[in-house]
């Protein structure tokens, strides 16, 4: 089954580049002899641009493919409107569409005449939660198409994006009380994971589309792996690698995991073999799971049916079907257990209280399933899918309330599933920082005193506190070990370089390596990683806003291993430290005092450039400036060593400016 509903046919063919172009757009470079004269240069970027389109159209796993062949044209040339909107489109499309926001913007400087580009403009900068950008380049959409109505209905629907955009804006700035993580680089992968079912003892049941599926096969309809039923158990380190359930589950087609029994013991589950779908069970015995076993034909048809939960008391089966009859493509229908004829009742749709014109997906109705939680694209979602909850009251079901910010995003949220109290449980969602297409997460509800992302935000002693209204930057990621590639525990302390008093530090979630953090935007950072065994590692984060994603890896202090101390600065071709760089120098001292028994070598390193000092000259200066200032505040001198390496060792070309400062680097290696 194919969770992920890919919206948009973005794939535009060659034919849809005849336009008129204004002659103020100069700055739009075309791939030809005048603006390209090296004819080598020109046959590549075209071919590989012939290529790209190609395996574009394809998507799946052919995506990597086509950006590499992007790439290669936009190396040649980046300023080309064409290239920039087709390698945002083949974004659009990847494991990570919220990528795509770059070349779009891009693409429109270059030609803001060119068909469709504000629409899918304003389309990635909602899937950014940049809302009123968004809903200024869907009007500007929307002023074409008054005039030249588009002949395909998905850029007709502007009207839905701008009001999902206000949703959006809406739950953003009063987000629920609600903490969500992601599950980590143990569970989900660069491609896609969704349909977790945790059994409250430690196991968790999920599908996913990636290499070694059985069957090994490629579905021809989306160019992507089959799906697979894999499990994982929670094991003192984490999550045990996944792998796929052994027995009857998995066959050589699509298998998805659907419901969970409250037991751990009976498992609905999802096959492609006819119908365009259908619902099965299987039972575990022994740890080993039955043949699946069709649900009856109450609830499967001739039309897919894709999700179902029968409630614990056992007098209710929810389930999702596009069968004929309904509001919209798929809906939510219930069906009765007959105790006197010992069969499924007649189904019947919930009703335009729950189902809508668009697609619903995802049911999940715990206890009596007098509450029930379920996806939709319809009712107050701020873009895709959203989680919504509803009750049954009075013979009628509540209006479904969204469930809000941070659980819901711009992008697909779905298949949430709770434990017994409630409170904590997991979905799934295709996110800006997500690890590529839906990825599981996890999410604790109910969660006492400040709003939860909020409450990432940790100060040390006499902080700066967030001022009213103040902007903020939101950092995420994962922590990992270098051997394994296994999340680890880990402090993150970051550092403002302008307000010492300000110090946050909090940790990484120990079962999953992620951590996020909100502190004021626009100020530059130093992020310090560390953890039991392993090297100081240090970030810098310049000015940023936004959403940063910075995942790092440690490594292990075992001879050989060097780290870049990001944040010791020298002014311009001198020797003489930068102020800003006595925060990290005493992070530096402190983590040598706590580890005893280390010896590091401190390098310095230049870029080519020959100034008023020489390079190797210079390089050692530097290494000798840290050591002294270590010696004086605390180090024994035994225990150091330095050394310049001028620009022997550069760690990128030496070619911009930015190349160049990644060169200028002191490094400490343990000895």
């Amino acid at each position: 089954m194919f969770r992920r509903a890919i919206s948009l046919a973005l794939l535009l063919p060659a034919t849809c580049w005849l336009h008129a172009q204004s002659p103020s757009q100069a700055s739009d470079v075309p791939f030809d002899k005048v603006h390209i004269p090296d004819a080598g240069q020109l046959k590549e970027a075209l071919a590989a641009m012939k290529k790209a389109d190609a395996l574009a159209i394809k998507g799946g796993i052919d995506h990597d493919a086509a950006m590499a062949a992007y790439e290669q044209a936009y190396g040649i040339n980046p300023d080309n409107a064409e290239l920039n909107f087709k390698i945002a489109v083949c974004l659009l499309n990847g494991p990570v569409p919220s990528s795509a926001l770059g070349h779009l913007q891009r693409a429109a400087e270059l030609d803001p005449f060119l068909p469709r580009v504000h629409f899918l403009l304003g389309y990635a900068l909602q899937l950014n939660a940049k809302w009123d950008e968004a809903i200024a380049e869907f009007q500007r959409h929307a002023e074409i198409i008054r005039r030249t109505p588009d002949p395909d209905r998905t850029y007709n629907m502007v009207d839905k994006h701008i009001v999902e955009c206000g949703h959006g804006k809406q739950y953003m700035n009063a987000p629920t009380r609600a903490r969500v993580m992601n599950a980590g680089p143990a569970i989900n992968t660069s491609g896609s994971e969704y349909g977790a079912l945790w059994d409250g003892k430690g196991a968790l049941y999920f599908t996913s589309r990636r290499p070694g599926s059985t069957g090994g096969k490629v579905n021809k309809v989306n160019n992507s792996w089959f799906e697979d039923i894999y499990g994982s158990h929670w094991e003192a380190n984490g999550w045990s690698t996944p792998e796929p359930l052994a027995g009857a589950l998995n066959g050589p087609r699509n298998d998805a995991t659907v419901s969970l029994a409250a037991n751990g013991e009976s498992m609905i589950m999802y096959r492609d073999e006819k119908n365009g779908g259908d619902l099965y069970t299987s039972e575990r015995t022994g740890g080993v799971w039955s043949e699946p076993v069709p649900l009856s034909e109450v609830v499967n048809s001739s039309a897919q049916e894709s999700s179902a939960w029968r409630t614990s008391d056992g007098k209710w089966t929810y389930f999702v079907s596009s069968r004929e009859g309904g509001l919209g493509g798929s809906d939510i229908y219930r069906s009765p257990w007959n105790e006197t004829t010992g069969e499924w009742g007649a189904a019947e749709n919930l009703g335009p209280d729950i189902n809508t014109p668009y697609d619903e997906e995802g049911v999940f109705a715990p206890g009596d399933g007098s509450t029930i939680f379920f996806a939709s694209q319809g009712h107050t979602s701020m873009g895709g899918y959203d989680l919504f909850k509803s009750n049954f009251v009075d013979g009628r079901w509540s209006r479904p309330e969204n469930l809000g910010w941070p659980i819901n995003s711009p992008g697909d949220d779905q298949f949430l599933m709770l434990n017994e109290e409630g409170t904590v449980g997991y979905f799934n969602s295709v996110r800006p920082g997500g690890m590529g297409g839906d990825d599981i997460y996890r999410v604790d509800l109910g969660m006492d005193g400040q709003v939860a992302e909020t409450a990432m935000l940790a100060s040390a002693g006499a902080g700066v506190p967030l001022r009213e209204k103040e902007e903020l930057m939101r950092l995420i990621g994962f922590i990992k070990g270098l051997k394994m590639m296994e999340p680890i525990e880990a402090t993150i302390e970051l550092m403002s370089l302008e307000e010492p008093a300000f110090n946050a530090t909090f940790t990484a979630d120990p079962r999953t390596g992620a951590y996020t953090a909100l502190v004021p935007a626009g100020k530059p950072y130093a992020v310090h990683v560390t953890a039991k065994g392993y090297l100081l590692h240090t970030e810098h984060v310049d000015n940023a806003d936004g959403e940063v994603r910075m995942d790092m890896d440690l490594k292990p202090l075992t001879s050989g291993n060097a780290e870049v101390m990001r944040n010791i600065l020298f002014d311009r071709d001198s020797y003489k430290l930068n102020a800003t760089s006595t925060a990290e120098l005493e992070r530096l001292a402190e983590f040598l005092k706590d580890n005893p028994r280390l010896r590091i070598e401190i390098g310095g390193h230049t870029d080519s450039d020959a100034g008023p000092i020489p390079n190797q000259e210079l390089s050692e200066a530097r290494a000798y400036v840290v050591l002294n200032w270590l010696v004086e505040h605390g180090i024994q001198p035994d225990r150091l060593q330095a050394k310049g390496y001028g620009s022997s060792r550069p760690v990128a070309p030496h070619g911009t400016n930015g190349e160049k400062a990644l060169n200028r680097r002191t490094e400490i290696r343990v000895l």
